[in-house]
This record gives C-alpha cells, sequence and structure tokens, in this order.
C-alpha cells in the first residue's frame, strides 16, 4: 500500500467540482424543456379530449355552438365551427387566433337522438 496517500489535492477536488457544475448546467436546461413540452403535450391531450367531447354531443344530438369558450384546468379552450359544402370543420385552439389549431372535418347530420 501506499503510504504517502494523504487524500484528495485541492485541485482534484476543484476539477471534480467543476466537472459536476458543468454537468449540472447541461442538464438544467434539458430538464426544462422537458417538462414544457410535457406541459404543451398535456394540454393539447385536454384540447383533443373536449373536441371528442363537443363532437360526440353534436353527433348525438344534431345541436351546436357556431363559437364556444371551453374553461378546463384553468385553460380557456376557443372551438369554432364551421360550414363547408357538406361537411363541417371543428377546430380547437388554446388562444384565440392561434395559429396551432387542431381541425376536424366531420359530416353534417341531424342527430341520432338515442330511444
Amino acid at each position: 500500500m501506499c503510504k504517502k496517500n494523504r487524500g484528495f489535492t485541492t485541485v482534484e477536488a476543484v476539477s471534480a467540482l467543476g466537472i459536476w457544475v458543468m454537468i449540472t448546467m447541461l442538464l438544467i436546461p434539458m430538464v426544462h424543456q422537458l417538462s414544457l413540452q410535457r406541459g404543451a403535450s398535456e394540454k393539447e391531450e385536454e384540447a383533443y379530449r373536449i373536441l371528442d367531447e363537443k363532437i360526440s354531443r353534436y353527433t348525438l344530438t344534431g345541436r351546436f355552438q357556431p363559437k364556444e369558450t371551453v374553461l378546463y384546468r384553468n385553460t380557456s379552450y376557443f372551438i369554432e365551427w364551421k360550414e363547408q359544402g357538406d361537411d363541417y370543420e371543428v377546430c380547437i385552439s388554446i388562444k384565440k387566433r392561434d395559429s396551432q389549431r387542431r381541425c376536424f372535418t366531420i359530416l353534417r347530420s341531424k342527430g341520432i337522438y338515442p330511444s
């Protein structure tokens, strides 16, 4: 065994600390970006769920509101129905005039009216 081994020198400790700081500084922005993407994905999933509910209600009753705002978990979703020939285009966005609107085209119906 080495009898002169007295532990780490100051240079070794500072260089190890510097490596840990660099790794941490690289990981923090990546974790932050992942959390932002997760939040956006959750909002998009909620938007699809709300739109599916509105389309299902239209399919059953044959009624809809041309423009509607839905508040869900402190987020406002804007739904807009437009006629396109024999179909309807249903769009949902989180902000008014949002460029990332999600739209679906559905057939026009008068409703199923369950018995």
